[in-house]
């Protein structure tokens, strides 16, 4: 089960842009599946894994070791690195290939948390690569058709009809998450022991190498502690208490987790309201699953669905999109604006089961003037569309909805 939206990218960024394609993502959302399948497209090329002793020696004793490859040389020739960022040098020996053979040899690089951190500091292979995104299965790629902005503007006016198998996919997902393998399985016995292997690796090993904390304990302590604060604005200062430690310290924790793609900030919008929240994230996990609220869950979902689709629209150049939230000092809230250059495009609110209009969207859409308001359900079966002095309103299952989303 592959991320189309990815796979497409990739074939862009490598064919057509000639650039080197850096994929990464959350720890087993598929990354290496994803490269092996482009290998197999592509034609001829080589998947070396540095975790391989066999491999990584091979890299390190003969650094252009592709030359004495057999590949037909009127056609370029794939190169893939699995897990390359561990090596020391790995930029300066990428940059060195990319250079020297970048019209024969295409290169591909996958990685998780690692492959964000270089990004911080100065980049010598800035100018070399794009980003292509990989993120849990969605709606809208189990639909079996990638969808453009454009396709999903229409949508905000008329929701289109749903796909074979919608609930179906939908259930699946809430349960068993968007990573490929628990997904497919549908099993809960293994998406148990898949996810207590998985949040043990991310941070017993993947953080634990990769970044100078000691207390990996008390990390540990507060990946446990952020599911039953999602959907609200964090307070630092409570989560510090909490844990033990100081305001920095669970500061550059949080910003580490992200790094690692175990959690994401979404900020409160700064537009024309003068009385709203400027500085508080709400934050969302990669796995909703891992949140037993219910109700929470359901809006974890709905939010890396817009993540994702806001990421891929950006990875495309298809519109520069972004996601936050809307939150007055009356703790008027909605969950989620979509933004296009500042304006914007959409507010949507998430009702695990209340099919009435929340006052809150209706209020915030008025004084935004914003054209599209949407209030989603987890209950399926529900479209409707709601006259209101000329604005835009739905009330839709989630299900249906989330279809319209890449």
């Amino acid at each position: 089960m592959i991320e189309r939206n990815s796979l497409a990218l990739l074939k862009e960024v490598i064919e057509q842009d000639n650039k080197m394609a850096f994929v990464s993502g959350p720890r087993q959302v598929g990354k290496t599946t994803l490269a092996k399948l482009y290998l197999n497209l592509f034609g001829q090329g080589l998947y070396l894994n540095w975790d391989n002793v066999v491999q990584q020696k091979k890299i390190l004793t003969d650094p252009l070791f592709f030359e004495k490859a057999d590949w037909d040389r009127g056609k370029p020739f794939l190169l893939i690195f699995d897990e390359i960022h561990k090596y020391s040098r790995w930029k300066n020996y990428l940059k060195g290939i990319y250079d020297d053979y970048k019209e024969n040899i295409k290169l591909l690089v996958t990685g998780s948390g690692r492959l964000e951190l270089f990004k911080k500091g100065g980049d010598s292979l800035l100018g070399r690569y794009f980003s292509v995104p990989l993120f849990p299965l969605s709606m809208g790629e189990l639909k079996g058709r990638l969808t453009t902005f454009e396709e999903f503007r229409k949508n905000l006016e008329a929701p289109s009809p749903v796909a074979k198998n919608n609930i179906e996919h939908y259930n699946q997902l809430f349960r068993f998450s968007g990573f490929p393998e628990p997904f497919s399985r549908a099993n809960t016995s293994f998406y148990n022991r898949w996810f207590s292997e998985q949040k043990t690796l991310l941070v017993r090993e993947d953080i634990r190498d990769a970044t100078a904390i000691r207390d990996i304990s008390l990390l540990e302590l507060l990946t446990h502690l952020l599911p039953v604060r999602i959907g609200n604005p964090l307070s630092l200062n409570a989560l510090k208490e909490d844990v033990g430690v100081a305001f920095e310290t669970v500061r550059d924790w949080l910003l580490t987790l992200e790094k690692f793609f175990y959690l994401f900030r979404i900020l409160p919008f700064s537009g024309k309201l003068k009385r709203t929240l400027r500085k508080e994230a709400k934050i969302y996990l990669y796995n909703w699953v891992e949140i037993d609220n219910e109700s929470c869950r359901f809006e974890n979902l709905v939010a890396l669905h817009l993540l994702k689709a806001v990421k891929n629209w950006q990875a495309t150049g298809e519109a520069n999109l972004d996601l936050n939230y809307l939150r007055d000092k009356e703790k008027r809230e909605v969950d989620f604006i979509l933004s296009e250059k500042g304006k914007p495009l959409c507010l949507i609110e998430c009702k695990y089961s209340d099919t009435n209009i929340s006052p809150n969207l209706v209020y915030f859409q008025k004084k935004l003037d914003i054209p599209h308001a949407v209030q989603l359900v987890h209950q399926e079966g529900i479209c409707r569309k709601l006259a209101n002095e000329g604005f835009n309103q739905w009330v839709i299952s989630a299900n249906r909805w989330l279809e319209a989303l890449p």
